[in-house]
């Protein structure tokens, strides 16, 4: 007997629910077929052979979808039901592709990860770009040399290659950038010269604002400390409106309310105020609404019809009186059709008389419009001269600026190109571009400085539009310092902290005045023996009275005291005392150094080209507030000795290298490059003739050919000794810029 249709049935599910189960080692059917199970991933993928089903997802391999033959399988290919989505295996969308999702079929097929720098695998090329070429390690050195070296001569040799090496890349980096404006800047024999002179002219004018405030006495009250924020702000902005070209006039723009925030202020409490109203209109709509809905379903069905029948018959009353206005305007016209009939003469005179008095009108009209735009520009006139009036008598705030910062600065754009793109705007006044960064491709970062009253956000949708030597330059607007003054611990209110603090701040004051050249004169006033300074700047007079302590020793000792005692009360922790004297003394200091050299002292830091930023004087740190607890002598130690390491830079001024420092890194000689130019253009013909390429001459000798170089050719040379000059700035600069070492010459540096 053959199956029943609920039999087959039952075969034909269990049957798919096997084929769902497959496994690895592939699969019997009914009717004794073997099906080979499905490939897998090509061998060598993920670094073996196979695919890692079970590393990756703990269990067993993937399972298979069940995928009959195309050629063959008849009815049973017929009554299979469609492919299926599977629930769990190496095709899950955990990986973003899927059996659905439109990414990969297989997963085999989805390229590899990226792979990661790591210690054991070698960096590619493409991550190291910007980097100095890799250098030999002392092993792979060593297969170079004979095998009979010994080790003292491997070493000797091995650190003469580093040091060649070295050489070779500080000559390719000064090849490389020696024609950017940055590098001419900082060591061109001509170029550096005159912006170190701009500089110190920019230091000048500073010192004389401080002069001027000193002698106004608007530091005598006037202390860093935290507490005092509008006091100082309002220094720095006079400062500021001072250096920009202001007078005390314009300085009285700061004891005015500033506009700016009165209208922020305002819109805050328009904000406000509409949202309250919004609230109540709400209210009351809701409320009205409520009752008229309440009306209209208590409203008769006889009041409806009342009110339709009135509607009807307002209708009809208005129709009516339509059509006799109509009839009536018919009327009117026959009447005037039939006149004009009757007299053309007159309507030729008419006509006449009407064109001259049309004449008359239009010249009077002329007169009048005239007279009008004479009236109008004189009014132009008197209002502009009253606004500018108005504009003379106001103070100017100068201290306020709109600025756009560029992100992306090519190293070949010069400052020249960037303003006279900039110029094209109205109320431009400054730029400033910073020095290049190794590790964003020497690319550089810049500030356009524009007037407070500017649109600043259209000339910076402006600028997105434009590129500099197919660079985009990347401007956004640059937002108004936040935070103006900031706080450091009240620890440094303590006087012992204070005193070093001076003594800190002389020998800053003394460094930067001296690599500046300021307060230089001919017979120099004062000498401080004890701090090792020598300084004619006022500032520093008697600055030794206040480093010296004082201490009641004879008097402890009659009282018996004694010093253990005295550090084992100090170990408890003390208070900490402040003494106003010496406070007034150092924050003069630091503001000076603050005003005239841009240095922020409680921040240990320089805040370069200050002139040319948006914000000529923006951020200071000052004194925050007296620390709760008491503070233990080693706690006041630690943080004089850590400050102090901090101010390294500033109190130590590294000077170039000398010149046998710097030999080693190939710098050169003027007479020898003059020897080589010389050579290199003299080339000999033939017996007794001796070319100049120069400018074409024969000569019979090299010595005449010499001599014609150094009279006629004087600008070359003279271009040969500037280009020895430029490359020996370069190598005498401690600081000066490279290429970072490749990652891999660091670790062969420090096992050799």
């Amino acid at each position: 007997m053959g199956d029943s249709d609920d039999e087959r049935e039952f075969k034909r599910r269990d049957k798919f629910h096997t084929e769902r189960r497959g496994h690895d080692g592939g699969e019997r059917f009914g009717g004794g077929e073997w099906r080979e199970p499905r490939p897998g991933p090509p061998p060598g993928y993920g670094g073996g052979g196979g695919f890692r089903g079970r590393s990756m997802y703990g269990g067993d391999f993937r399972r298979e979808r069940y995928s009959p033959e195309r050629g063959g399988g008849g009815r049973r290919h017929e009554m299979s039901p469609p492919p299926k989505r599977m629930r769990g295996g190496w095709e899950d969308d955990r990986y973003g592709g899927g059996y659905e999702g439109g990414g990969y079929d297989r997963e085999y097929d989805r390229p590899p990860p990226t792979r990661h720098f790591s210690r054991g695998s070698k960096p590619k090329e493409e991550d190291l770009e910007g980097f100095q070429p890799a250098m030999m390690s002392f092993k792979a050195f060593l297969q170079t040399q004979d095998d009979q070296i010994s080790d003292e001569d491997a070493i000797k040799k091995y650190a003469e290659y580093k040091l060649e090496f070295k050489r070779q890349q500080l000559n390719e980096f000064f090849v490389t950038h020696k024609e950017e404006e940055w590098f001419k800047q900082k060591y061109h024999p001509d170029e550096s010269v005159k912006r170190k002179d701009e500089l110190r002219e920019m230091l000048q004018k500073r010192v004389e604002v401080f002069q001027e405030f000193m002698e106004q006495g608007k530091f005598e009250r006037l202390t860093l400390d935290g507490d005092k924020q509008d006091a100082l702000i309002k220094v720095l902005d006079s400062v500021v409106i001072k250096l920009e070209g202001g007078s005390d006039f314009d300085i009285t723009v700061l004891d005015l309310p500033d506009p700016e925030e009165e209208q922020k202020k305002e819109e805050a409490s328009k904000k406000k105020d509409s949202l309250a109203s919004n609230d109540t209109f709400d209210d009351e709509n809701a409320e009205l609404m409520k009752k008229a809905k309440e009306f209209l379903n208590f409203m008769d069905p006889a009041d409806k019809e009342k009110k339709m029948e009135e509607e009807s018959k307002k209708r009809k009353r208005v129709d009516e009186s339509d059509e006799k206005d109509d009839e009536a305007k018919e009327k009117d016209s026959k009447d005037s059709l039939e006149e004009n009939d009757a007299d053309p003469k007159s309507e030729d005179l008419d006509a006449v008389s009407d064109g001259e008095d049309a004449v008359m009108k239009e010249e009077g009209k002329n007169v009048t419009d005239i007279a009008e735009k004479e009236e109008i520009e004189d009014k132009a006139e008197e209002e502009e001269n009253e606004d500018k009036a108005e504009e003379s008598s106001k103070p100017r705030a100068l201290h306020k600026t709109s600025s756009i910062f560029l992100r992306n600065l090519a190293p070949t754009i010069t400052k020249q190109e960037v303003e006279a793109m900039c110029k094209r705007f109205d109320g431009f006044l400054r730029s400033a571009i910073a020095d290049p960064a190794p590790d964003r491709r020497w690319f550089r970062r810049g500030w356009v400085t524009f007037k407070r009253e500017v649109k600043i956000k259209d000339i910076c949708f402006n600028l997105n539009n434009i590129r500099l030597r197919d660079c985009e330059l990347g401007p956004i607007v640059n937002r108004d310092l936040t935070r103006r003054i900031r706080t450091v611990p009240g620890l440094t209110q303590d006087k012992k902290v204070v005193r070093n603090d001076i003594k800190l701040a002389a020998k800053i004051i003394t460094n930067l005045d001296g690599k500046w050249g300021l307060w230089k004169s001919k017979e120099e006033n004062t000498e401080e023996v004890m701090l090792g300074l020598a300084t004619s700047n006022p500032l520093l007079e008697n600055i030794t009275d206040y480093l010296i302590e004082e201490a009641s020793a004879e008097e402890e000792e009659l009282l018996g005291r004694r010093e253990g005692e005295e550090e084992e009360g100090a170990e408890e922790g003390a208070n900490i005392q402040r003494e106003e004297e010496l406070i007034n003394v150092l924050d003069k200091m630091i503001l000076y150094l603050r005003i005239v050299h841009s240095v922020d002292f409680y921040n240990h830091s320089e805040y370069p080209n200050e002139d040319e930023m948006p914000n000529r004087c923006g951020i200071l740190h000052a004194r925050g507030i007296l620390p709760a607890a008491k503070v233990s002598c080693s706690e006041i130690d630690e943080y004089m000795s850590a400050f102090e390491k901090k101010m390294g830079g500033f109190l130590v001024m590294r000077g170039d290298l000398t010149t046998e420092e710097a030999g080693k890194y190939g710098l050169k000689d003027e007479t020898d490059e003059v020897e080589k130019f010389v050579s290199a253009n003299t080339q000999e013909l033939g017996k007794d003739k001796w070319l100049c390429p120069l400018s074409g001459k024969k000569f019979k000798g090299p010595d005449f050919v010499k001599k014609h170089i150094l009279q006629k050719h004087i600008e070359k040379v003279d271009e040969v000794k500037k280009e020895v000059n430029y490359f020996n700035n370069y190598l005498k600069d401690p600081k000066r810029p490279q290429l970072p070492e490749h990652p891999t010459n660091k670790t062969s540096s420090g096992r050799a």
